[in-house]
């Protein structure tokens, strides 16, 4: 035992002596993470729009319009509402960006609703679909009001053929009245990390293969130096140094994520979950990591090859696992294909920490899976390295 921490050791003094390991392991991607969340916004629940509205009728139906149904949304301060001339004026709003979306209110637009003619409000959408799509429903919401409005008293109409002031104030009274069909719903306990939170994760867990490799790179270096014909030939086991090399990539790979996981809770306000479900989730990452890390510098020749094999394996399984693209907006078969990298199972154990209520139970997944990666691809390749020091 000795023996494999000395060798640990050693290695840890050499990479923390050249600077490596700091810089890849924990400077990139806590810079990468803080550049994330800062540049994309954080509050998805704090959408806010603007529309301008152009009026043409100066009834009170349109009035009706403007000040109750689009004023609803302007006193929930989701809109920015404003008034702006002519058609041209809203275009230019729209084109320019200023404004997401433009509601036009046709002249005799109140007439044509108060005497059951068709008439239509025209909205111009730019570059903000889901400022149009606001727009719309609002607009179509009230249309429906009216319509059932309309509806009602041409029934009355129909019926008795007499419609007066009285008529119409209990048809549009029961216009606002609830329908026969209550809808009620119902809501899952949120399972979605904040930006912060995401960013860092992804982050950590796409870097932690360039701390990790450092143990096998170290092997593959003293190979080529000569220094491993001195270990051979002391009274050392090829499992101690084995081990050593191994130990050294696991500290490395924890230290660096646990910076990650530290620094974004304390400098961005990140909430990874429980500390304790965090590191329970962090060591078998960091496991999956190592195995991987191991079986791809097994295959390499020259410590440049294997940081290079081991580059390109991180970044493609980054790539497939949701780091750069959310799997949810990836096709069906991407989605399953995702399955098989770490990246993966991690996002997912950090989605699952989400939850006020987040248990071991939730993890159960991630982590035997993140384990089992570690446990098939670091058995791999630490038998392909002893072959190798054996022969």
């Amino acid at each position: 035992m000795r023996a494999v921490l000395v060798i640990a050791s050693r290695i840890l003094r050499q990479r923390i002596r050249d600077r490596s390991a700091i810089i890849f392991a924990i400077l990139t991607p806590l810079g990468l993470a803080l550049a994330f969340s800062v540049l994309i916004p954080n509050e998805f629940s704090s959408f806010q729009t603007r529309f301008v509205v152009v009026d043409h009728d100066r009834g009170h139906v349109g009035a009706v319009l403007v000040d109750d149904v689009l004023g609803s949304l302007v006193r929930a301060g989701v809109v920015e509402l404003d008034t702006v001339a002519d058609d041209a004026a809203a275009d230019a709003e729209v084109r320019a960006g200023t404004a997401g979306a433009a509601i036009v209110i046709p002249a005799g637009f109140s007439d044509s609703v108060e005497a059951g003619r068709p008439t239509a409000v025209r909205l111009l959408g730019g570059e903000y679909p889901i400022s149009l799509e606001l727009a719309r429903s609002a607009v179509s919401r009230f249309a429906s009001s009216v319509g059932a409005i309309q509806l009602s008293i041409a029934t009355v109409a129909a019926s008795s053929g007499d419609v007066d002031e009285s008529t119409i104030d209990a048809a549009q009274a029961a216009a606002g009245e609830p329908g026969p069909i209550a809808i009620r719903d119902t809501l899952l306990e949120a399972r979605q990390a904040d930006l912060p939170t995401f960013y860092g994760g992804a982050m950590a867990i796409m870097f932690v293969f360039f701390a990790t490799q450092y143990g096998a790179l170290a092997l593959l270096a003293d190979r080529q130096v000569g220094t491993m014909s001195r270990l051979l030939a002391a009274p050392i086991r090829p499992a101690a140094i084995l081990l050593g090399a191994s130990l050294a990539g696991f500290v490395l790979g924890l230290i660096s994520m646990t910076v990650l996981w530290l620094a974004t809770t304390v400098l961005q306000g990140a909430h990874w979950g429980p500390p304790l479900l965090v590191a329970l989730l962090i060591l078998a990452a960091v496991t999956a990591a190592m195995g991987i890390s191991t079986l791809v510098a097994s295959i390499a020749r020259t410590p440049r090859q294997a940081g290079g094999l081991n580059a390109i394996v991180a970044l493609s399984m980054a790539a497939l696992g949701g780091v750069f693209i959310p799997i949810s907006q990836a096709p069906e078969s991407l989605a399953v294909a995702a399955q098989a990298t770490p990246h993966f199972w991690f996002l997912r154990g950090i989605e699952s920490l989400a939850a006020p209520s987040a248990t071991i139970g939730d993890l159960a997944g991630p982590i035997g899976v993140l384990l089992a990666m570690g446990i098939v691809t670091g058995g791999i390749g630490l038998l392909r390295a002893r072959q190798a020091l054996v022969s």
